[in-house]
């Protein structure tokens, strides 16, 4: 006998459930037809947590504690009995996906919602004005409906504040579409340094979404879907940078850095290997180079010594965290090591010594304090440099519980007319959560 089940609870009649059996020898084939209900539980992670600070996981679903994730949205199971033994044969429902250009995959089952919307940054520092303060919401619309839909989006906001346009519009002919709308919203008073939520809302028919997720695909593994709100978690920030700053940014393995530029109002341009090759790479007042663009970028090794002049003539070269495809003694204008087994300091709370109190990336235009390094999130830094010239200047002191103190975490050099800094902090982490110190920090090393 074959049987077709919900996994989570829900029964067949919640899932109209119809069912065809056709014998063909040696097969026993049954064909299923159901109807996907309105209460199913959606593709997310049985487990979550509210926030990147929280230090545990809680349950959403209890009953899969301990498995590595939820089973598909259906299951099948096959009833026989061999040689008199009663046997019982469980598998997941799946689908055919076309991945080309490998062919095709088989993919578990999951529900995922009509349409989502999804919203960026997550959290965003705007720097408070007089005459009040305007900011950019960026959304994306995701229609599942094989027949298309219509509705509105909207933005809901704080008291006071206003959206323009007020909304959009949405026509969607087929499943898989996206769009992407951008609202510019206006603050009228002096923002403060509270968190303000602005939520993106779809209304489709009588439901109110509000709500999305990013894909997390890979083409030997399930796919992965990580939930979260359509909201964007806005607070003021009295920071300082100079201004006018046009950046080039080198991406590595992806991060949010970029946006946390454009949040303090400098022009950021991600820089690609025709850039690196023969751009003008002096119309930039700052090149940084994301985490770990040497162990994925081959431009970058390639056209490594253009970003060197670049420095030596005037420019402000940033190297943010590296791996140890990054060999520093090659790599760099002035020599350092940045060995297979360079430190890191794990612990958001450890403590912070400023090395050199007097540095103008500690003093201008923001006055930085150990107490900017309160409130960071996830660790403080990773690979460190263990060694270097006495051209760096060694900027701040870390380190973990037991662990010996680190100055290999942000040193600067004065190179040519220029400066070259490698900074292993942990901005990549610190940014798209909108720590305060970290920006200020951050604001100064772009003004460099």
């Amino acid at each position: 006998m074959l049987a077709i089940d919900d996994p989570s609870g829900l029964t067949a009649d919640d899932w109209q459930i119809e069912s065809d059996t056709r014998q063909s020898a040696p097969y026993h084939q049954v064909m299923f037809t159901a109807t996907v209900p309105e209460n199913v539980p959606y593709a997310r992670p049985y487990f979550f947590r509210s926030s990147v600070k929280e230090n545990h996981f809680q349950w959403r679903e209890p009953m899969w504690i301990h498995r590595p994730t939820r089973p598909a949205s259906l299951r099948v199971t096959a009833t026989m009995e061999v040689l008199g033994v009663p046997v019982m044969l469980m598998r997941d429902v799946k689908t055919r996906e076309a991945d080309l250009p490998y062919g095709f995959v088989m993919r578990k089952l999951q529900v995922m919602p009509a349409v989502a919307v999804n919203v960026v940054p997550a959290q965003r520092i705007v720097i408070p004005q007089e005459g009040g303060s305007l900011f950019t919401v960026d959304t994306e619309v995701i229609n599942n409906v094989a027949g298309g839909t219509q509705g509105l989006l909207q933005l809901g906001l704080p008291e006071g504040w206003t959206a323009d346009p007020a909304g959009y519009d949405l026509s969607f002919a087929q499943a898989g579409e996206r769009h992407t709308f951008s609202f510019d919203v206006a603050v009228p008073t002096l923002l403060a340094s509270e968190e303000y939520e602005v939520r993106a809302i779809a209304q489709i028919g009588d439901a109110r979404i509000s709500g999305g997720y990013q894909v997390i695909r890979n083409r030997d593994m399930e796919t992965r879907y990580l939930f979260r709100d359509a909201t964007t978690l806005v607070s003021g920030l009295n920071v300082e940078v100079a201004a006018g700053l046009n950046v080039g940014y080198v991406m590595g393995v992806g991060d949010e850095v970029p946006s946390g530029i454009e949040q303090l109002g400098a022009h950021v341009t991600l820089l690609q290997e025709a850039d690196l090759a023969s751009g003008d790479l002096d119309s930039y007042d700052v090149i940084m180079v994301g985490t770990r663009a040497y162990a994925v970028r081959q431009d970058l090794l390639t056209y490594n010594r253009r970003l060197m002049d670049y420095a030596h003539a005037g420019g402000n070269l940033i190297v943010l965290y590296q791996t140890q495809e990054f060999v520093p003694e090659q790599m760099a204008p002035i020599s350092a090591r940045l060995p297979r087994g360079a430190e890191e300091v794990s612990e958001e709370d450890a403590p912070v010594t400023i090395l050199a109190p007097d540095h103008p990336v500690i003093t201008v235009p923001n006055a930085i304090t150990a107490a900017d390094f309160d409130g960071w999130v996830e660790q403080h830094g990773s690979k460190f440099f263990t060694e270097w010239d006495e051209a760096y200047s060694a900027l701040i002191e870390t380190h973990d519980t037991g662990q010996d103190p680190q100055r290999g975490a942000f040193l600067t050099a004065e190179y040519g007319q220029g400066h070259y800094t490698y900074c292993a902090l942990a901005f990549h982490r610190q940014l798209p959560y909108a720590v305060a110190g970290a920006y200020r920090l951050f604001a100064n090393l772009l003004s460099l």
